[in-house]
């Protein structure tokens, strides 16, 4: 993935990747549907807020570093592999809206 670093449209960087025949895709801008961290911290929030709806209220710095810790000790590697795992259709969809952020899988 290129983020439009300059190293990423160097001179070299170019020559190389046509040397050995690697096409540049264009890659849309500000594509965090695209990145399955964004939706690691979607299940985050997610859980945060089912915290906050509960007893156990998070109203110190010292309780949301526990529920951070909580909640990142309970992530799987299932989870992690299922946010992976959708990113084709998440793609595809993409596709379909000409690059538009209406398509949310």
């Amino acid at each position: 993935m290129e983020d439009g670093a300059p190293p990423h449209n160097s001179f070299y960087t170019n020559r190389e990747r046509v040397r050995r025949g690697v096409r540049k895709v264009a890659w849309p801008p500000s594509s965090p549907d695209f990145n399955p961290i964004e939706h690691i911290w979607d299940c985050f929030r997610k859980r945060l807020q089912r915290r906050r709806r509960g007893s156990n209220h998070i109203t110190s710095i010292t309780a949301m570093k526990e529920a951070l810790w909580e909640a990142w000790e309970k992530l799987t590697i299932e989870e992690i592999n299922h946010e992976i795992s959708r990113l084709p259709n998440i793609m595809e969809k993409c596709i379909i809206a000409e690059g538009k952020n209406n398509y949310h899988a």
